[in-house]
């Protein structure tokens, strides 16, 4: 028999001994009576009487009592039964003490809940495979750009679509190859109401390299993905299939307006698929779109995505990426020189970018959060069990004297603590719930891909779930934390001094210096773990104020921010007259000061960028700035409407239309950059977009720096072209009002669709949430920090002052000796709160050498302020100091209230 057979067997026995018992004992009298019975035939033949062939059976076989004990032993059931009457004691011990039990299940249920709840994070976004074909296979290959000043190298800058088409024909370690680029749109279907939807730019090999297969219909062709202007066609998700279309088949060959244009719907994307993005609603087709859009190769939007050959590694790819990179510079070399605006292309496996690094570090910084608040939460519940076990000695000697052994005891105990534990990790998983449904609601991670080209939407926190993996999990931690916090007062409670245990009145048990000492450890471990938290959340607390106190460029307060789609109601060329339109209308409306448009908001991320050249100076040497630039839209009042200052030269006017000189503004940072100690009025410059490259343009005033990425981040050189001279179907409309923008709100939207039939608002703001927006991560990583780290001071202050109630109750006759002889109140005070602050200053000195350590995994998300910064150490001492001699000073007063006589009596 093998192995895996035996252990079926015994499974097969142990299952039948656990659910039939009464059955298994009769098959198994029965089987002993056959082999004794056969024993006894045997003897007969051999000539034996009757009763000597009983007696030959017996002794060959063994008597069937102890051979029935010994197949019960082997079966496992005597271990199950000890197990049963464990638990039921452990039950009922628990039960007769509900409130010992109910402030350790709350306390475990914080602990373990939190701990389930961040796993479940960190599931989501990093461990959880991507849902394609073969994801191993799968790369993310981007445009590289090199550090220049103080702007970091990237390796993951996106692709224009004529550099996709150079590394695309020259390739030759990938068997298919993609772009996508996320846009929202205006759909209309047949008569009904414009909608606002979230879409993607694809071509025809977008669903093949994933391997995903339509639900209903076709993937986009090959024909349409051969020129500008091709086939307006598109593909919907099965959400929208199901909700403008009633799930019918007859769907396919229906119009869909989208942006103003018909486009016939070929196919139905399968359930749970919404595109890389995580949120498309309609895919539409790359070269749908005018040559203009397409064949400008510094429009840098699409991200490529490739799967790899059948035997070429992720090493092997990434080298030939790397070579190719060097083609595409020379076929579009960078139009300033110097190398700055990219050099070179980079491959990644997909999996790599699910999430932003940041969010990557964060993640771990609060995965390692919980896990002290876990250490915290067992040597709180760990200090309650050993008070406990100080009432239970005389019951343990008791047993112990009596012949119990000591590992049964033991056994025992941790069954008390690992049901302590499942309680607290069931009641922990409704904390998670709450905690995974906040974390979903809250996605603080919008923030950050506002920002970033890199991660994948779809891997978002809207995924995170309380699934079999997480619950596991749960019941995993549980039990290792019940064996954590019980094995220490397990093993001290059953070696307790027989002798002092069983005489009446004697103090403290068996070793009560050993218990004290043990208590003891576990506070100075929790003020030390609580330190190193409450360190980390005052550095991110600080570090967020210093983001608060930023000066964003601009002014956000009284502002109301929109966005609609002039491309729903027209054409391109159309764009400034329905702009001029919108301005007007929404301009003479009560209470609005001031109305702009912009491509882009301000504190948004992911705004166009492109290259700024001279045309008045020869291309710089290798090594110099580069023209690496921000690029966006605005009409003539912006300066004044969003509160940037003009420091030189002139605005935009009314005069700058198509027909006139092209005309520009640049920040004063582009100015510093591009035109250091010069003038830049009057300078003529090339804009890799919107028009402007060919057609020379001339610098006519400068204004401030404002910050479009985040707080946390520098200015980027910036230029300004006018919507007038270069059409944009991107537009934001700023409204600045004398009272609360939210009022306006229902004015607005009115006179937009007066001004604009068809281009209904959508993504309605105040400048002031936008600006929360982008600070969402850092708030929610600086809240969630103080969170725990308040959990964790409360739990500490409860175990300090645990042990020093303990103390002064098992000190009581030495106090009423010491009142007795003369000592005061104060005395009293001095000598219990002197125990409490020196578990405060050991834990201090520990969590402190801790804290400067752990706290250097900060680094990355902290602004303007140091891992080591001695201010916030210091008022992280102090508060917990503070707190420590609170929680010694209660019991303290308390002793020194004893009456001398009542303390003598009671020793």
């Amino acid at each position: 028999m093998s192995v895996v057979d035996a252990m079926r067997y015994r499974l097969g026995v142990l299952r039948r001994a656990l659910f039939d018992r009464q059955g298994w004992r009769r098959e198994m009298d029965e089987e002993l009576g056959f082999h004794l019975a056969l024993e006894e035939m045997q003897q007969r033949h051999a000539g034996a009487t009757p009763d000597d062939a009983r007696r030959a059976a017996l002794r060959r076989l063994g008597d069937p009592r102890r051979v029935r004990e010994r197949l019960v032993d082997a079966s496992g059931i005597s271990a199950v039964d000890a197990l049963r009457q464990d638990v039921r004691f452990a039950v009922r011990t628990l039960r007769a003490r509900p409130g010992f039990t109910l402030v350790a299940v709350l306390t475990l249920a914080i602990g373990l809940g939190a701990n389930v709840a961040i796993y479940s994070a960190v599931d989501a976004l990093l461990l959880r495979q991507l849902p394609f074909a073969a994801p191993h296979e799968l790369m993310q290959v981007s445009l590289t750009r090199p550090a220049r000043g103080d702007r970091p190298a990237r390796d993951d800058a996106p692709w224009s679509y004529p550099k996709f088409r150079v590394l695309r024909d020259a390739q030759t370690v990938f068997r298919d190859l993609t772009l996508y680029q996320g846009m929202p749109y205006t759909i209309r279907v047949g008569a009904g109401e414009p909608e606002r939807v979230r879409g993607e730019l694809v071509d025809s090999r977008y669903l093949p390299t994933l391997g995903i297969v339509p639900l209903v219909g076709r993937n986009l062709a090959p024909e349409e993905d051969r020129a500008a202007d091709g086939p307006r066609v598109a593909l919907i998700s099965e959400t929208l299939w199901r909700t403008r279309f009633d799930a019918d088949p007859a769907a396919i060959g229906r119009a869909l307006t989208v942006a103003g244009q018909p486009y016939t719907v070929v196919g139905v994307l399968p359930a749970g698929f919404r595109g890389l993005s995580g949120e498309a609603d309609v895919l539409v087709p790359i070269l749908s779109q005018s040559s203009a859009e397409i064949e400008e190769p510094w429009s840098h939007g699409y991200t490529l995505v490739a799967r790899r050959r059948p035997g070429v590694s992720e090493a092997e790819a990434a080298a030939a990426v790397e070579t190719l990179g060097a083609r595409v510079d020379a076929a579009y070399p960078d139009p300033g020189g110097g190398g700055a605006w990219h050099d070179g292309a980079a491959a990644r496996p997909l999996d790599a970018t699910r999430v932003d690094p940041t969010l990557r570090r964060a993640l771990f910084v609060l995965s390692g959060a919980v896990g002290l608040v876990l250490l915290i939460t067992c040597a709180n519940v760990a200090n309650l069990l050993l008070v406990r076990a100080a009432g239970r000695r005389r019951e343990i000697a008791v047993r112990l004297a009596i012949g119990a052994g000591r590992g049964r005891l033991v056994r025992q105990l941790l069954t008390e603590s690992v049901l302590l534990a499942l309680l607290g990790g069931a009641a922990g998983v409704l904390v998670a719930w709450w905690g995974v449904h906040a974390l979903a609601a809250i996605d603080p991670a919008q923030s950050l891909r506002l920002a970033s080209y890199s991660d994948l939407r779809m891997v978002s926190f809207a995924g995170i779930r309380l699934d079999r993996s997480a619950l596991a999990f749960a019941a995993a931690l549980a039990l290792g934390t019940g064996v954590l916090f019980g094995l220490v007062p397990a093993l001290q409670a059953t070696r307790p001094s027989l002798t002092g245990a069983l005489k009446d009145g004697a103090p403290g048990g068996g070793r009560p210096g050993q218990r004290a000492a043990t208590r003891t450890v576990f506070a100075v471990a929790e003020v030390a773990l609580a330190l190193v938290l409450l360190a980390g959340s005052g550095l991110m607390l600080r570090s967020l104020g210093k983001l608060l106190d930023v000066d964003p460029g601009m002014r956000p307060e009284r502002m109301l921010t929109l966005r609609f789609d002039p491309r729903a109601v027209t054409e391109r060329d159309s764009f400034p007259a329905v702009f001029d339109r919108v301005l007007a209308r929404v301009g003479a409306l009560p209470g609005v000061t001031g109305v702009t448009l912009q491509d882009c908001p301000p504190l948004n991320g992911g705004c166009n960028g492109t290259a700024l050249v001279r045309r008045d100076r020869p291309a710089p040497r290798d090594g110099e700035e580069g023209p690496d630039v921000g690029v966006h839209w605005i009409t003539p009042e912006w300066p004044r409407v969003m509160g940037v200052p003009l420091q030189r030269g002139r605005a935009f006017t009314a005069a700058d239309r198509r027909g006139a000189r092209k005309v520009v503004l640049v920040s004063a940072r582009t100015a510093q950059t591009f035109w250091p100690g010069e003038d830049p009025i009057g300078k003529p410059v090339s804009v890799g977009q919107g028009g402007f490259w060919n057609d020379t343009a001339t610098v006519v005033g400068v204004v401030g720096d404002v910050r479009y990425g985040t707080l946390d981040s520098l200015p980027r050189p910036d230029v300004y072209l006018p919507y007038a001279q270069s059409p944009n179907g991107r537009a934001m409309l700023f409204v600045r009002t004398a009272g609360d923008p939210l009022a306006q709100v229902g004015a607005v939207r009115r006179a937009l669709l007066d001004a604009a039939p068809g281009s209904p608002a959508f993504d309605v703001r105040t400048m002031e949430d936008r600006v929360g927006a982008m600070m969402a991560f850092q708030r929610f990583g600086a809240t969630l920090l103080a969170l725990f780290a308040a959990v964790a001071l409360v739990l500490a202050t409860l175990g300090v002052y645990g042990v020093v109630s303990f103390a002064v109750a098992q000190r009581t006759r030495e106090i009423g000796v010491r009142v007795a002889l003369g000592a005061t109140r104060r005395d009293v005070v001095r000598l219990v709160v002197r125990g409490g602050v020196a578990i405060a200053v050991a834990g201090a000195a520990i969590g402190l050498v801790a804290a400067l350590a752990a706290t250097r995994v900060l680094r990355s998300l902290l602004f303007d302020v140091a891992p080591s910064d001695p201010a916030t150490f210091a008022a992280i001492v102090a508060l917990l100091g503070g707190a420590v001699v609170l929680a010694s000073w209660l019991p303290a007063r308390r002793a020194a209230g004893v009456a001398p006589t009542e303390a003598l009596r009671e020793a």
